[in-house]
């Protein structure tokens, strides 16, 4: 499907969220319907991430292929708003480390690479949370004042 949609010989490819995060297919328009997804960690729907968006609306009009791309979002009238200003402005791209530090230093454990707490510690300072944590620790739960 993806060699005849790329020859041009299928025009529309209608995907899931999921495939379309992993589809690396070039289009001139592409249209999200619906901006929620399920999540089960959480066990209810969320809405999609402004990066998530981002990335799908990244496949309309590719340079190399383009000379302009078009992304619609169809979205509830109450989330509306919401999306018009994260697509309006600039947010700052958080890390997600957070959500399996332990598994990652645990990797870095039994791999030997780190085997102290200094190591433990030098290694968090070349990761992205370092980074932003100096930068926004309030996004972190941490106060200025820890």
């Amino acid at each position: 499907v993806e060699r005849l949609f790329s020859q041009g010989l299928i025009k529309v490819l209608v995907s899931t969220a999921t495939l379309a995060w992993g589809v690396n297919l070039p289009a001139h328009a592409v249209i999200i319907k619906g901006t929620q997804i399920y999540d089960v960690k959480k066990g209810l729907f969320v809405d999609i991430g402004i990066l998530d968006v981002c990335q799908i609306f990244g496949r309309a009009g590719r340079p190399q292929f383009d000379t302009h791309g078009e992304g619609t979002i169809i979205t509830t009238h109450d989330k509306l708003s919401h999306y018009l200003s994260l697509l309006t402005r600039q947010q700052p791209i958080e890390s997600q480390l957070t959500e399996s530090l332990i598994d990652c230093l645990n990797a870095e454990i039994s791999l030997g690479t780190v085997t102290t707490i200094e190591e433990a510690v030098q290694w968090l300072s070349y990761t992205y949370l370092y980074v932003r944590l100096k930068m926004n620790p309030l996004a972190y739960g941490i106060n200025y004042r820890q």
